[in-house]
């Protein structure tokens, strides 16, 4: 904070009343920087047509859309990883930044809140998953045998996150038609 103060000639005061403190100053970073990209820009359609979709299909858009993000912008990881080591304040501004993205991919593959506890635990899983692949393709790209930065092994790992999201929905239809029939 103090080096960010030093910078812009301004008083610590001023920093916090405009941000409300380093978590506000690394959120508008991130914004204006574009070093994370918002997912309604990164999606190959328009948001209508992607929200008619169903859950799981614009669960394993957002995963695959993750994961290619996160390979375009490696600094991402660095950004990532300083929720785990660095000052108090740098995690605590980090965590801000990832909570309000978990909120905007929450709200771009749902719609809304989900009650949906099955649909958000696999969202959950697939999406840490992609964030430890991304972080360890910046970090140490040998990951299992595969060199993350490998074209072909970053995309044999994607897709096997999305081989195990097909496979879980392919479990769901197969339970809603089951009880279809059953209602019958």
């Amino acid at each position: 904070m103090n080096a960010l103060i030093k910078e812009a000639g301004v008083g610590k005061k001023q920093i916090y009343d405009y941000f409300g403190g380093l978590g506000g100053v690394a959120d508008a970073w991130v914004r204006r920087t574009g070093i994370w990209p918002r997912l309604s820009d990164m999606l190959d359609e328009p948001l209508e047509t992607f929200h008619q979709r169903p859950p799981m299909e614009r669960l394993r858009m957002l995963v695959r859309t993750y994961a290619s993000s996160l390979r375009a912008h490696p600094a991402v990881a660095t950004i990532m990883a300083g929720e785990f080591a660095g000052p108090p304040e740098l995690r605590d501004a980090v965590t801000a930044v990832r909570i309000r993205i978990w909120e905007e991919y929450e709200r771009l593959f749902i719609g809304q809140r989900s009650e949906d506890k099955e649909l958000l635990a696999i969202a959950m899983t697939m999406l840490s998953a992609v964030s430890y692949v991304g972080m360890r393709a910046k970090f140490e790209p040998n990951f299992f045998g595969f060199d993350l930065h490998d074209d072909l092994a970053w995309e044999r790992v994607v897709g096997m996150l999305d081989h195990v999201m097909g496979r879980y929905q392919t479990g769901v239809d197969a339970a809603t038609s089951h009880q279809s029939d059953s209602a019958d």
